[in-house]
């Protein structure tokens, strides 16, 4: 044991809700109220200093209300250089909650402690709703109502997909119309990015059905940024299905239209390049333009098992979203 503790007062009272924190050596409290989440370790009372966000494009998960929140230490910049791949200053902490059927179940933090090391993991909620203890077990945990929260390796599988692991952080989910809280205009404003872009708000590539936009801002945000970009399997698996600044504009070149993305040249009219996803869909291509009941992408998203997308933790399929893609599949025009 150490010779001394250093201990992290937060809040002057060592109440329940106001814990008394051991800094820990390495990795995170166990305690959320420890996080610098809230105002003087107060659960319920957000800092000031953690920044609400929604991005224009969110990661579907069963259902489950998510609300946001971004830490930057104070006069740090995030490295925007390459636009498409934000490095983010030593300090940086996001969390994202996660509520099921109106109950808060799990906090999940990713925190930067250096250049190349994130700490994260995920604090389940007490049923009083009125601490939450960071998750040890080394497998996933399935709710009553079937919702999964999920081990650290699960994280890792999507993070991995992040320039410096946080997803949804990223210039284009923050740049759209629907994007809410610590938009790229207000980071832009805060002086938060090292290099900003001319133009803070785009629009998502749009072709001649109207309807493009909307599935390719769900498979960006479903598939794309956690898996299929040049950082995860899009090199491997040639579909890459994340979309890029450049595509979008940002005042640094012209937009491209729908049919010129990686998305859509990835996917219309062409063959997977799995061979087990082949076997499984014998003569089917990844989008079959009019029918997409034969197009093995929107076959993936929705169904729930085997070869399911995304292809772990979610049990519930996102019909909402499916049906847009499956809006924009039956438009396009045959070949």
């Amino acid at each position: 044991m150490r010779a001394v503790l250093f201990l992290l007062l937060v809040g002057c009272s060592s109440s329940s809700n106001h814990p008394t924190c051991i800094e820990p050596d390495g990795g995170l409290p166990t305690d959320l109220a420890c996080t610098g989440l809230y105002e003087n370790g107060d659960v319920g009372t957000y800092a000031t200093t953690a920044m609400p966000y929604t991005p224009g494009v969110t990661l579907w998960s069963d259902g489950a209300e998510k609300h946001r929140y971004l830490y930057l230490p104070t006069g740090s910049t995030i490295d925007t250089s390459v636009l498409d791949e934000w490095k983010f200053p030593i300090g940086t902490k996001a969390w994202k909650e996660f509520v099921v059927d109106g109950v808060l179940v799990e906090t999940r933090l990713f925190s930067k402690r250096a250049d190349d090391l994130w700490d994260h993991g995920t604090y389940v909620w007490a049923t009083d709703g009125k601490s939450a203890t960071l998750n040890t077990d080394p497998h996933g945990i399935i709710l009553p109502s079937g919702y999964e929260i999920p081990t650290i390796k699960d994280c890792d599988k999507c993070h991995d997909g992040g320039a410096d692991r946080l997803l949804g952080v990223e210039a284009v989910a923050l740049a759209l119309p629907t994007a809410e809280g610590a938009t790229l205009t207000k980071l832009v404003g805060m002086g938060a990015l090292s290099d900003p872009p001319p133009v803070t708000t785009v629009t998502l590539p749009d072709d001649a059905t109207g309807k493009a936009a909307t599935a390719l801002g769900f498979l960006h945000a479903n598939c794309g940024m956690p898996c299929h970009s040049s950082r995860g399997l899009g090199d491997e698996t040639q579909l890459v299905m994340r979309l890029r600044a450049d595509e979008l504009g940002f005042g640094l070149g012209p937009a491209k239209p729908a049919t010129q993305t990686d998305t859509y040249l990835a996917t219309v009219g062409q063959m997977p390049t799995t061979a087990s996803v082949a076997q499984q869909f014998p003569g089917q291509l990844r989008i079959t333009a009019g029918q997409h009941d034969q197009s093995v992408v929107w076959q993936l998203a929705h169904r729930r098992g085997l070869y399911q997308m995304p292809p772990l933790v979610s049990h519930v399929i996102d019909e909402d979203g499916t049906a847009k893609l499956a809006e924009w599949i039956d438009a396009l025009p045959p070949p």
